[in-house]
């Protein structure tokens, strides 16, 4: 073999070895990238379960564990909203507005001719006569808007100003294409009431998806680094360090899967995305907030 070929095959090596570097140093940062692109995707579909969750419960007083039971709620149920009657720029409220102004000058005229009594709260009673407001102390300076309850149909009010929402797709984790075909998982969605020590019952909720599913056709080395640092915060025990790797080698039935996943649901730290919590209250927070 004469030198030149020497150098030829050294080059050849050094070139290699150029583009596996430059491959590993890329790999993370194309995982990230994507990654991001499919989690706020992920993120968005799970807010609005959240708020269709919320709004189920401010009519049932519960959660719900069915997707059925939240698109038929959205698509037939009605619910009780607040509307606030009257604008700023409304001519009725301005001068409902200016009457009260009034009404605040004179009651501190009032106040300085007088002691305040102790604690005396300033608050608008739009409903009581001029007269009667000075009289008991109660005017204040402030836009005067009367706020009104009313029923309405859910899916006129609630994700209304979506445009693409679409309740049909609710159940389903999006953003997750392998080798170009578009999958269509679904979430997890659990729900419960769980007795405080004071013995109040809290009704509690969770909607999930692990890392593996809604990452799913990424970089299986780089999922399992992203899983692994998210749970390496958990301090789990020794037998579920075991389990873990067991389920990362591909060792544990799909029984033995579908238990650990819900034993990971109930982790602080969830490899995954999450909203809500079935173990402890966290005021219906999803884990990327």
């Amino acid at each position: 073999m004469n030198k030149k070929i020497i150098q030829l095959l050294l080059i050849g090596v050094v070139c290699g070895l150029a583009y596996v570097f430059t491959m590993n140093m890329r790999r993370p940062i194309e995982f990230k990238e994507k990654y991001e692109i499919r989690k706020t995707k992920v993120v968005e579909r799970l807010k609005e379960i959240r708020a269709l969750q919320q709004a189920y419960k401010s009519v049932k007083g519960v959660y719900t564990a069915s997707f059925d039971t939240l698109e038929n709620f959205y698509r037939t149920g009605k619910m009780q909203t607040l509307r606030s009657v009257g604008s700023l720029d409304d001519s009725a409220t301005q001068a409902k507005t200016k009457s009260y102004e009034k009404l605040y000058e004179e009651q501190q005229k009032q106040i300085k001719a007088r002691r305040p009594i102790k604690g005396e709260r300033l608050i608008a009673l739009v409903d009581m006569d001029d007269a009667k407001v000075v009289e008991l102390g109660l005017a204040v300076r402030k836009p005067i808007i009367d706020d009104v309850k009313s029923v309405v149909k859910v899916d006129t009010v609630l994700l209304a100003s979506k445009p693409n929402f679409d309740i049909g797709e609710l159940r389903f984790v999006p953003g997750v294409e392998v080798n170009g075909v578009i999958k269509k998982p679904e979430f997890t969605i659990k729900a419960t009431i769980k007795e405080t020590i004071s013995k109040v019952k809290v009704p509690l909720f969770a909607v999930f998806v692990p890392n593996e599913v809604f990452l799913e056709g990424l970089d299986k080395q780089e999922i399992a680094n992203l899983s692994d640092e998210q749970m390496q915060r958990n301090d789990p025990g020794e037998e579920t360090k075991n389990t873990i790797i067991k389920e990362q080698k591909g060792e544990l039935s799909a029984d033995e899967r579908m238990k650990f996943a819900e034993e990971k649901a109930k982790w602080e730290h969830y490899p995954g995305l999450r909203v809500g919590s079935i173990n402890n209250p966290n005021n219906d927070a999803g884990n990327w907030e």
